[in-house]
């Protein structure tokens, strides 16, 4: 109840009207990006970059893998963060993983806004076996955001050499001030240009969802584009390309 004081006297209004109010959300607008081509970069969603956090959240850069006319299959262009692929010191396949948690949770509720999410088209993963070793994907998954697997990044289609042991530099990803700050590892100005990015920046390993030769592996990709198809401990921490797929529809 609403009250004043008089004084020492408490005077009691009245409880205010209840109006019904809708409140309803604009999709976010996707039709600049139905023309979009192969490594065409589009700004979708935000997620601290500078490692400023005084001025805000930065738009985060995708790299359009695929536009199949209805929907966007995108990888961002920065390695946005460095986490863990899994937080328990035994095997796990993408589905068992914390960082599937983790991207599908924090990272999407902290990098897209609700219009955003109208355009986030849940994917279903097929997670496969290693080609090379046979260690098992484990389960198919539906996620909103994911890694980008072995066989995405051999893809000639997404614009990926299909030789794991070559430098392509498709393959190469620059971390953000933040991902650095939280434990990534990088190159430096000093390395050779076989490790820098079409734009001339430092590189580093980032994760893949695949398994690598056991469940305690993970595949992952090296600063200079080569694939680590072996993979790298679960629980060491490599930084993150997040990838999902943009509904293109009205």
């Amino acid at each position: 109840r609403a009250y004043l004081k008089n004084g020492s006297k408490t005077v009691w209004g009245k409880y205010s009207k209840v109006s019904k109010v809708k409140i309803e959300t604009t999709p976010a607008d996707m039709s600049g990006f139905a023309g979009a081509k192969t490594g065409d970069i589009i700004a979708f969603g935000s997620y601290e970059q500078d490692n400023n956090t005084d001025n805000g959240r930065e738009a985060i850069e995708w790299i359009v893998l695929s536009n199949n006319g209805s929907e966007l299959f995108v990888v961002s262009k920065y390695a946005l963060d460095s986490k863990l692929y899994h937080d328990e010191y035994k095997g796990a396949t993408w589905e068992e993983c914390s960082l599937r948690q983790w991207l599908n949770d924090e990272f999407y509720n902290t990098a897209f806004s609700a219009s955003d999410k109208t355009k986030i088209k849940a994917a279903k993963l097929k997670n496969d076996n290693n080609s090379e070793y046979g260690t098992e994907g484990g389960n198919e998954t539906t996620d909103n955001v994911f890694l980008l697997s072995l066989e995405d990044v051999l893809n000639t289609d997404y614009g990926f050499s299909s030789d794991y042991n070559n430098r392509d530099i498709a393959r190469r990803c620059a971390p953000t001030a933040y991902a650095i700050a939280q434990g990534a590892w990088v190159t430096d100005e000093s390395w050779p240009e076989s490790f820098k990015t079409l734009d001339g920046e430092p590189t580093c390993q980032w994760w893949l969802r695949s398994p690598g030769d056991d469940t305690v592996f993970a595949a992952f990709v090296y600063p200079e584009g080569l694939v680590g198809i072996k993979g790298n401990y679960i629980y060491g921490k490599q930084v993150v390309r997040p990838a999902l797929v943009i509904d293109l529809s009205p």
